[in-house]
């Protein structure tokens, strides 16, 4: 549960100061728009430091490839049940990308597989997309 207050207080707080970020796929986008997800990786207690030095690296890859969109792009590292938990915020250029995907990316995933584990009923990765809700500041209405 404390994982979920701090990932919805940072997209919020981005949301305040007026972050600029693309549409998600929603109801009405169309399907070769952008499609924004929440990355949760279960990471095992021993691999969280290869793990986390790796992201840059992975990140660093998609947007060589143009995969991705740079914003929103949030990291987050917390526990839950005392296990290391890491999220990811991110938006895919368009909805489709993740389903066809080079070699080089493939391979980060393989090694991310490798370091997380499933846990308490979840898989060691879920991604759901997600939609951007903008949030307007109360004291400018």
């Amino acid at each position: 549960m404390r994982i979920q207050k701090q990932v919805w207080g940072v997209v919020l707080f981005g949301a305040v100061l007026g972050m600029s970020a693309p549409a998600a796929r929603g109801q009405d986008a169309p399907a070769n728009g952008p499609e924004t997800v929440m990355a949760t990786y279960r990471v095992k207690p021993a691999e969280i430091d290869p793990f986390l030095k790796m992201m840059p690296e992975y990140w660093g890859a998609l947007r060589e490839r143009n995969m991705v969109i740079p914003a929103p792009h949030i990291l987050l590292r917390g526990e839950e049940n005392g296990k290391p938990i890491v999220v990811e915020i991110l938006s895919w250029r368009e909805h489709g990308i993740p389903d066809d995907v080079p070699p080089a990316i493939q391979a980060y995933w393989d090694r991310m597989n490798a370091m997380v584990e499933a846990r308490d009923g979840h898989k060691g990765i879920e991604f759901p997309e997600m939609t951007i809700v903008p949030v307007k500041d109360s004291r400018s209405m």
